[in-house]
């Protein structure tokens, strides 16, 4: 005859000893996999930090049609822009009523997008102001005029978009206000014929 208590422990299983040594068998495994995968993470040659990619917005032609969503200000990676109409430029605006007034304007060297490029001065308004690059499409320009000096008059000259600028074939600039509607052309000083 068969001990009924021995028979029963039979049926539930594992003894309480088995259990222990599974158990640490277990926890042994579990403790290799881990040291072992931090060992094959801490060889992995580190990651090089991704150069960035310039926006969709970012334009290298004059010919893009972009929008002028824009790199990041100050981004040492930005292309240059071809054709950028850079120098010293003066010349004649006209309004819709008729009114001519001259334009000077200066685009610097290293003019990029959502950068300060240089100075917008209207004399007889008067009206000097900083510019910056905010857009290139359809061959044209765009210009932020801010930061007005204190002899701007404050009652005209606002902040804004608008001013547009094209190289024509002959060299010169044309110039266009989209928010007078006023247009005019203007020479680069130093190469007048």
């Amino acid at each position: 005859m068969t001990d009924p208590e021995k028979e029963s422990g039979k049926q539930q299983g594992l003894s309480k000893e088995a259990w222990t040594a599974i158990s640490a068998v277990a926890v042994a495994l579990i403790g290799g996999i881990v040291t072992l995968a931090s060992i094959l993470l801490s060889k992995q040659p580190p990651s090089s930090p991704s150069s960035p990619t310039p926006p969709s917005g970012s334009v290298v032609s004059p010919n893009s049609s972009s929008s002028s969503t824009s790199a990041p200000k100050d981004s040492p990676t930005q292309p240059k822009i071809a054709n950028m109409p850079l120098g010293k430029w003066s010349g004649v605006a006209k309004d819709p009523s008729g009114n001519s007034f001259p334009i000077n304007v200066e685009i610097n060297q290293d003019c990029s997008i959502n950068k300060k490029c240089g100075h917008i001065s209207v004399p007889e308004i008067p009206c000097n102001g900083e510019i910056t690059l905010v857009n290139i499409n359809n061959d044209y320009y765009e210009f932020d005029v801010s930061n007005f000096d204190a002899a701007s008059d404050p009652k005209i000259c606002k902040p804004g978009a608008g001013e547009l600028f094209r190289l024509l074939p002959d060299g010169r600039l044309a110039y266009k206000a989209t928010y007078f509607n006023t247009e005019g052309v203007l020479e680069k000083q130093g190469n007048r014929r």
